[in-house]
């Protein structure tokens, strides 16, 4: 015969009695302890509290110290007084009573812990898996401390005093703030009553809005931090600080949107927030409630990444190219050259073979670039002076530059630290920026390199070399903008579409970083981030 084996019951939870005449702290004890395994049973005041423990078996009680018609101290010394009650674990949980008196009148009761709600959730946790797991007694107060029981007209003295000194404190802070709360007290309850114990807490940026004004009416400290306003500030703003990145873009949200929002932080930074839109109804209003997460970062690894596979994939061509192409190039180019030296400019098509020839060197250049970009190799680096390599650059860019009469200056500060690169690699792309800045600035114009230590960091990361070459230029369109570091991406009708690609890569080979942008007074700015070692 086969004997099926039983499992034992496992043990009931353990019952934990929440006494508040705040129904909110009540549901927050709740949700904490309820998560973490226990039973909470609540009752508004201490004679409620009484009921509870003749009717259900609790292990450990919470109680508020002021409530109406039997507050945490009295409801305490009743506990503490009958034989089967007396060793359920007591913790008195208190907003602002926090006077030597208070405590000492709690140990006298017989009170295990004594709290104040200011210490957040954990404080209490902690106390009550103190008092649930320790065998003995309770820890929390010194046994040489210990006072003497009190007898009841004692504790009625120390009681009453008690009473009437928090009254009086009480009284002065209400003649001092009735004006303010009676302002306030309406908005307050209405906000607190609807989302404040879970809305604060979330980790993604809320937003209620007006369903008619599309007004924001609130939001979490998630979503002021993350656009860097205070409550206050994003209030004033009236709608959404939605940016409109194209003509398709939505400026404003409907309910049921579930899509991209791209949305301006108080500092200027944009951010792509995929955002998802619910109508709720509260006191009879209809309002909007938006859900957003930051996806700008991933959308910059995305493209990263497509950049990656694009260089991956143009190595594999850039073999091909190497060899199908260069030597017969090489070959083409040197006859002509030997027809442009045999002939000379006496030649009738001469002007035709000097285009020949120009095209063959594009192609070489073409050839070139791909070549570089295509090459994984890793830098060689050492310490070495940003400010020297700009000078370096510039010198060999001087004849360039002094065909086009323009002024070139630099900001280099003496105390500038040094930083780790291949200097190879990097006067490559300090080659490409400033040819770059020379080829778009007009005669006469001015191109100026700034060198600095940027210490403010948003991302809240070390410091980092700056080196911003600003010309005076027409400046960049914003269709190519957006797209200015692709593959083959190119305003110039001689240009190949790869320096920039090539020049970020360098830079995020070093841990560095290059961005371009468009200052106020006109031109544009490219800006290489170099991290200090």
């Amino acid at each position: 015969m086969h004997m099926s084996r039983q499992h034992p019951e496992p043990p009931p939870p353990l019952a934990i009695l929440a006494v508040d005449d705040n129904p909110e702290n009540i549901v927050l004890l709740e949700v904490v302890f309820t998560e973490l395994g226990y039973r909470v049973i609540g009752a508004a005041n201490g004679l409620q509290a009484l009921d509870v423990l003749a009717a259900e078996k609790i292990d450990l009680i919470i109680s508020d110290a002021m409530m109406p018609k039997m507050d945490g101290f009295q409801l305490c010394k009743s506990v503490k007084k009958i034989p089967s009650y007396k060793s359920i674990p007591f913790i008195i949980y208190t907003a602002d009573y926090i006077d030597e008196e208070d405590k000492d009148l709690a140990k006298t009761i017989g009170a295990d812990r004594y709290v104040v709600k200011s210490g957040g959730t954990d404080t209490i946790m902690l106390a009550v898996s103190e008092l649930l797991n320790i065998d003995g007694p309770a820890v929390g107060y010194d046994p040489n401390q210990q006072k003497l029981p009190l007898d009841d007209q004692s504790f009625l003295e120390q009681h009453y005093k008690l009473l009437v000194k928090k009254l009086e404190e009480k009284m002065q802070n209400l003649e001092l703030y009735s004006e303010q709360l009676l302002k306030k007290n309406e908005q307050l309850q209405r906000s607190e009553r609807r989302y404040r114990l879970l809305f604060e807490k979330a980790s993604v940026a809320i937003f209620l809005l007006d369903l008619t004004e599309q007004q924001v009416i609130d939001a979490n400290q998630f979503a002021l931090h993350l656009l860097g306003y205070d409550r206050e500030e994003l209030l004033e703003l009236g709608g959404l600080p939605i940016v409109q990145a194209d003509s398709d873009a939505p400026s404003s949200v409907e309910p049921g949107f579930s899509g991209e929002l791209t949305m301006r932080t108080k500092d200027g930074r944009v951010l792509c927030m995929e955002s998802d839109v619910d109508m709720i109804d509260h006191e009879d209003h209809s309002h909007l409630l938006v859900f957003s997460r930051d996806i700008t970062e991933r959308k910059m690894m995305v493209e990263r990444l497509f950049q990656s596979e694009k260089l991956s994939m143009l190595g594999t061509i850039a073999a091909g190219i190497a060899h199908e192409v260069r030597n017969p190039l090489a070959g083409i180019k040197l006859n002509l050259q030997y027809l442009e030296q045999k002939y000379g400019p006496s030649f009738e098509e001469y002007d035709v073979l000097l285009l020949a020839i120009q095209g063959t060197q594009h192609i070489e250049k073409v050839v070139e670039n791909t070549l570089s970009v295509a090459r994984s190799t890793a830098p060689e680096v050492r310490s070495s002076d940003i400010g020297d390599l700009v000078l370096q650059a510039a010198a060999l860019l001087k004849l360039m530059m002094n065909k086009k009469n323009i002024e070139f200056s630099t900001v280099i500060p003496p105390d500038l630290p040094h930083v780790k690169i291949d200097t190879k690699q990097m006067l490559q792309v300090m080659l490409n920026i400033i040819r770059n800045a020379v080829e778009a600035t007009p005669p006469k114009g001015s191109i100026t390199v700034t060198l600095n230590v940027e210490q403010q960091r948003e991302d809240n990361l070390k410091p980092r070399v700056c080196c911003a070459v600003t010309d005076s230029g027409p400046g960049i369109a914003d269709e190519y903008l957006k797209n200015a570091f692709e593959l083959f991406r190119t305003t110039k009708s001689s240009g190949t579409g790869l320096g920039l690609s090539l020049s970020r890569r360098i830079m995020q080979q070093h841990g560095g970083d290059i961005a371009i942008t468009r200052p106020s007074g006109g031109g544009t700015t490219i800006v290489l981030y170099f991290p200090i070692p």
